[in-house]
């Protein structure tokens, strides 16, 4: 059996071969996230278990130096924004996609300025970046990065209905996306955007479903790329529905650009400890991309649909 899937692994993708050390790699990239959650779980152990033998012998708990406590700190302060995962596919070429994406709180709900204007509470740092890995060149090239700084304000709850099954929670604040490239593959661009959510809870037999609009506004220069809005337009929808015991989940989002041209993702995750007892925080993970403009490079390009299978450490 173990003959027959390294041979799968080692002909996938129209006959393209990989030497061990590429498939470790990957294998290791992959095990590396799914780790991730208990890692930053885990960064926290140390000063935890201090205290509770501590609070068993009856001792004064000793403080942690301050190395230690500020990277706690930090830790406290660092959350996922939108989805962190690896997918790889096989449409015309061996590829992979994958997105890591975080945001930081760094104002002190404790702090002077926090009491006495609470909205900076929850403004938050962002960034996310996604890249596309062309697999099947001979030096593995990344064909295109997008990396997105943001900073912006988001309140978790603007609404809640009196019986539990309606929230309203809200995003606004300004982004810059561009790919890092010079010259004729340069692409950039900077938008404010508003980004309200409506959350249900109690749909189709007890599931939950989200309907999350983001509608924006270009600002600054956009010479690298002027007719971006033909084919991403001013805003995009993503409407996401999870299973009645919060496991399976299939989501799509869309995009309209001014002329009519339209990109579609959907994606579908199950939890993987439902599968192996618990063993990962992780889910499998199966994404599908049709449309102009899966990455910034080539916004203003049709490239073929994929499927794309890997993990997601979050959804």
């Amino acid at each position: 059996m173990f003959g027959r899937e390294l041979m799968f692994l080692t002909t996938f993708g129209h006959g393209t071969s990989f030497t061990m050390s590429r498939i470790v790699f990957l294998l290791s990239l992959l095990t590396a996230l799914l780790l991730l959650p208990s890692q930053l779980v885990w960064a926290e152990d140390p000063a935890v278990e201090m205290a509770v033998a501590a609070e068993d012998s009856g001792e004064e708990a000793a403080e942690p130096p301050l190395e230690e406590r500020q990277f706690n700190t930090f830790l406290t302060k660092l959350s996922p924004d939108e989805s962190l995962y690896f997918v790889m596919g096989s449409r015309e070429s061996l590829n992979a996609k994958f997105q890591f994406s975080f945001k930081y709180a760094f104002m002190n709900p404790q702090g002077a300025v926090s009491k006495k204007a609470p909205f900076f509470s929850h403004v938050f740092f962002g960034y996310t970046q996604t890249s596309l890995w062309d697999l099947e060149s001979e030096s593995k090239p990344f064909y295109d990065t997008s990396y997105r700084p943001s900073l912006f304000y988001r309140k978790e709850s603007l609404h809640r209905s009196t019986s539990g099954r309606f929230k309203m929670w809200g995003q606004a604040g300004i982004e810059h996306e561009s790919n890092g490239q010079g010259g004729d593959e340069s692409r950039s661009l900077n938008i404010v955007y508003i980004r309200p959510a409506f959350e249900f809870d109690g749909v189709l037999g007890g599931g939950h479903l989200s309907v999350v609009p983001r509608i924006w506004a270009y600002i600054g220069d956009l010479s690298d790329n002027p007719d971006i809005a033909r084919y991403r337009g001013y805003g995009d929808l993503r409407v996401a529905y999870t299973g009645r015991a919060e496991d399976w989940q299939i989501a799509a989002t869309l995009r309209i650009g001014t002329s009519g041209k339209t990109s579609v993702q959907f994606d579908a995750t199950y939890p993987m400890d439902r599968i192996l007892s618990r063993t990962f925080d992780a889910y499998l993970y199966a994404q599908y991309f049709d449309g102009w403009g899966e990455s910034l490079r080539s916004y203003d390009q049709h490239l073929p649909w994929q499927i794309r299978i890997g993990i997601a450490v979050v959804r």
